[in-house]
């Protein structure tokens, strides 16, 4: 079955995939660093809404390691059983008050969990087994005695099947005592540890390809728990050891404590290993987003598969790992299909677009003319145009207007050029490196028009930060806009229309953040207030401080309160975090919070981290909770920074970052 090219971006949530993965997961390149199916204690992965986790979780976990589509499932493999157990955020939720105590919740948790993994290794030793090959290499689960887990409770059964029912109508008649607390008698709740472990060892030694096995619960989502299911997982983590370990995937920030139910704490290197999945996927994420890419291509789209530059099998393989990260020419020939489909324009292409299209050319003479105006000089705009030296031409834009520039001096340096004698105004000086694209950008934005900086599967990687949700998004929305005639030949995407799909896009997952968390509304209108006044600086007719696009807290109490949102918009992406290289004035926290670039479309400003902006403690939280008027002053007054008052220093001497 074939599918148009939007259809195959359109699913980038794993939720909407099968739990089975083998024949659809692109091996990443740190697969193998990772050590999950060799640890010994418990595993603790970090990451953002759309970074991988549980594609990752799903992978390690036995659905897809015994998938029926996997030709073999050699011994080794079942030295490490994954079990996936994802957080119902409002089931587990209701499980306070009610007239109980918090031992009886406490008990309740357990069931559910005593249930529901309960089930997950039922279902492992069935997946093993899922055909005659296998039932041929392992088999016997026909011949299991379960009467030892009766202990337990008397109607769990005897056989797989019966424990399987009886687990299953367990679970009903929690939801049950929930709904009706007052008129159904408390089930009988199973102790968790105590039972998965005793299930875990029957099957052990009955069945004697599980002797050696160690069953890895992996629990997605933790910081959808509660305060003290937190605390009876961060037991499980802490004393954890095979033939069961626990491990736990969740946002950054997703501590609600660290505490276990005893006197205890959970502690990094002691009790548990931590994974930065974000930090994994960065580190190559230009040749992985590329393999991705003809991946989904070659998978929806097989008439396309002796175009791609890419083997579907190997991208799946563990061993290929090395052909593909090692190897330059692959790499080379991976991205530059990549960059052939979604073309790039650069800065300096985009001067050129500027002088070719008449909008935007009139554009670029109404800043000329009104800072000639300002500076009183009866030079004349087109004095400063010249179709051959589009990145000195757009650059005057900005130059004019600042006021240790002499437009008469100007006016000599550009004839300087023109005649080849190069000076400040050289295409490949760092006048025009540091400096073009935010003049091209504030062209776009006095416009009206989608910026075509904006293009390009670099920038697209750029932009999505290491997000593979957000990639495919953004990828989803180019190919939804722009539907060639089934040629059979890939397609190649003009700028403009990738510009025009990426802000679609961004605005798109700009309004999901008011749903993130009980105070997505406040972390969206910090994402708006940031986004607004970088965009008024992006604007700045001077443009002697160029792509503005974090800040730095320099003043003012960061209270309890303030610290809450701040880990809030780093848990839901709004904002990254890193330690500032460049301190701009005393005093200042040396950390940059980081406006996802993800935003950056929406609002054209830039997703290179260039410059910072410095904003006190009480304006920041003045973006969180001020109201709509407060906020439109605070854009005013940061607007009024950038283009009034003293000069800025000349930054033409830095080199970009």
């Amino acid at each position: 079955m074939t599918h148009k090219l939007p259809d195959v971006f359109s699913k980038n949530r794993s939720e909407e995939t099968n739990e089975d993965i083998w024949s659809d997961f692109v091996v990443p390149p740190f697969l193998n660093d990772l050590g999950i199916k060799t640890q010994s204690k418990a595993i603790v992965i970090i990451g953002g809404r759309g970074c991988g986790k549980t594609t990752l979780l799903r992978y390690f976990c036995h659905a897809t390691q015994f998938s029926p589509r996997r030709a073999n499932v050699p011994q080794a493999e079942l030295a490490h059983i994954g079990l996936y157990w994802r957080a119902d955020t409002n089931f587990l939720n209701s499980f306070a008050g009610g007239g109980q105590g918090p031992e009886t919740w406490r008990a309740a948790f357990e069931h559910v969990l005593a249930c529901e993994l309960g089930k997950e290794i039922i279902q492992a030793v069935r997946n093993l087994n899922c055909n005659p090959d296998r039932q041929h290499a392992y088999g016997k689960i026909e011949e299991l005695d379960l009467e030892a887990l009766q202990d337990f409770d008397e109607t769990l059964g005897r056989t797989l099947h019966e424990l399987e029912r009886a687990l299953q109508k367990n679970r009903r008649k929690l939801s049950i005592w929930l709904n009706n607390i007052d008129v159904v008698p408390r089930p009988i709740f199973l102790p968790a540890q105590t039972f998965l472990k005793a299930l875990v060892e029957t099957l052990q030694v009955q069945l004697p390809y599980l002797s050696d096995s160690t069953f890895a619960v992996f629990i997605d989502e933790y910081e959808n728990l509660r305060i003290e299911q937190q605390k009876f997982i961060n037991g499980m983590l802490k004393h954890g050891e095979p033939p069961l370990l626990y491990n736990i995937a969740m946002k950054r920030n997703g501590w609600h404590t660290t505490q276990t139910l005893g006197s205890e704490s959970i502690q990094v290197i002691s009790d548990y290993r931590e994974i930065d999945l974000e930090g994994e996927v960065a580190k190559d994420f230009d040749l992985f987003a590329a393999e991705l890419l003809f991946f989904r291509l070659a998978e929806h789209a097989p008439y396309l598969l002796d175009k791609l530059p890419i083997i579907p099998e190997q991208l799946r393989s563990i061993d290929q790992i090395e052909l593909r990260y090692k190897n330059r020419d692959y790499r080379d020939r991976v991205i530059g299909a990549a960059e052939a489909l979604l073309p790039r324009t650069t800065d300096r292409g985009a001067a050129k677009a500027i002088l070719a299209d008449r909008r935007l050319r009139d554009s670029l003479i109404d800043k000329i003319h009104g800072a000639l105006l300002k500076r009183r000089s009866v030079i004349v705009p087109s004095n400063f145009i010249d179709d051959n030296y589009p990145e000195a031409s757009v650059l005057m834009s900005a130059l004019l207007c600042r006021p240790r520039e002499d437009p008469d001096r100007l006016l000599t340096e550009f004839e300087a050029l023109k005649t080849g004698r190069g000076g400040r105004l050289s295409p490949t000086g760092d006048l025009v490196g540091n400096n073009l694209f935010g003049c091209v950008n504030a062209i776009y934005i006095d416009a009206r028009r989608e910026s075509i900086l904006f293009s390009g599967f670099t920038s697209l990687t750029l932009i999505s930060r290491a997000n593979i949700r957000y990639l495919l998004e953004l990828i989803h929305r180019i190919f939804k806009i722009f539907e060639s005639a089934e040629n059979f030949e890939l397609p190649v995407v003009p700028p403009d229309v990738q510009a025009k799909a990426v802000k679609d896009a961004s605005e798109l997952i700009l309004g999901t953040v008011s749903g993130q968390g009980v105070n997505g509304p406040q972390l969206l209108n910090l994402a708006q207030c940031l986004g607004s006044i970088f965009l008024e600086r992006h604007r700045s007719d001077r443009q002697s401080e160029p792509e503005i696009n974090h800040f730095t807290l320099s003043s003012g109490d960061i209270n309890d309160r303030l610290r809450m949102y701040i880990r809030e918009a780093e848990k839901w992406s709004v904002l990254y975090v890193s330690r500032e290289t460049k301190m701009k004035s005393p005093g200042a926290i040396d950390d940059d919070y980081i406006l996802n670039p993800i935003f950056s479309p929406y609002f054209q400003i830039s997703f290179r981290k260039k410059r910072s902006l410095s904003i006190s403690a009480a304006q920041l939280l003045e973006m969180l909770e001020g109201d709509q008027r407060a906020r439109d002053s605070l854009v005013r007054e940061f607007s009024r920074q950038g283009n009034g008052g003293d000069d800025h220093p000349d930054l033409f001497d830095e080199a970009g970052s």
